[in-house]
């Protein structure tokens, strides 16, 4: 095994974020899994650590690399929850390239464990996720973290329509990019006060031009409220405004919490938020 650590020779390899782990490097991997994290044949793993970190000049400002375990599964439709980042939990990826097989992957996000960066340097990956896969892995790895929290009494109103209201925002998909909520107080409230909210729904600037623009915002605007109105008068939603993100401002998200919508624009293929960002003329 190598003993001083070379990180050319790990960008040499082509390692980055959504590599997946050879059969040598897998095995020095399992070794030091977790009991807990079982170990089979359809199993895959992943490297999850951020492209800088795995490429970082010093062995000691980032010793070691994070590992997510992945299984192969055959995809089905009742699965339809774990898909696009939907649940905090568990996360499918329905069509991923594996040596040259298509499969479906299935992740838990407790399956996680680090190995040494250095290891990096005996084997080169077998493989990568796509790149819109690989954000997707890392964004819900994210939102355990990061995710807004609400009241529990607001979350009892309101998700008993959650099915509701995941339908909804699907069929607005290639408009939002983002959903935006504002409520009155985050304290939890009795039976009989109401939670006041107000909606910020966020469009991608480019698909706000042209001649039925206008009339999208109005129909979209009049669809959320149709939504929040079945919730009067435990939660009522005092406003709904969909916005160009050209014309959203600091000062309005700031006021706002994020309400967990990001699977939609995953799931719509036009990629509403770009995976990579660059100056053009």
């Amino acid at each position: 095994m190598t003993q001083g650590f070379d990180y050319r020779a790990v960008a040499s390899m082509g390692w980055r974020q959504g590599a997946i782990l050879g059969q040598n490097l897998a095995s020095l991997a399992w070794e030091q899994a977790p009991e807990w994290i079982e170990q089979c044949d359809l199993s895959r793993i992943l490297v999850t650590t951020h492209d800088c970190d795995i490429l970082n000049g010093s062995i000691s400002k980032e010793p070691i690399v994070e590992l997510l375990r992945a299984r192969m599964a055959d995809y089905g439709g009742p699965r339809r929850l774990r898909l696009s980042g939907r649940n905090p939990r568990a996360l499918m990826l329905p069509r991923v390239s594996v040596r040259g097989h298509e499969t479906a992957l299935e992740m838990a996000v407790h399956d996680r464990w680090t190995i040494p960066r250095k290891f990096l340097m005996d084997e080169r990956p077998a493989g990568f996720l796509e790149p819109k896969d690989r954000r997707l892995v890392a964004e819900w790895l994210a939102k355990r973290y990061i995710r807004s929290a609400f009241p529990t009494a607001f979350d009892h109103r309101w998700r008993r329509r959650s099915k509701k209201w995941r339908k909804l925002l699907a069929e607005y998909a290639s408009w939002i990019q983002g959903v935006y909520i504002r409520l009155n107080t985050q304290r939890e409230l009795t039976d009989d006060e109401p939670y006041r909210c107000s909606l910020l729904l966020a469009v991608p600037h480019g698909k706000a031009i042209g001649s039925n623009w206008i009339e999208i915002k109005d129909e979209i605007e009049r669809a959320i409220g149709r939504f929040w109105s079945q919730l009067s008068p435990a939660i009522e939603c005092v406003d709904c405004r969909v916005v160009p993100t050209n014309r959203i401002t600091l000062a309005d998200i700031e006021t706002h919490q994020r309400f967990d919508a990001d699977w939609v624009s995953f799931e719509d293929d036009s990629a509403v938020t770009p995976l990579i960002a660059d100056f053009r003329n």
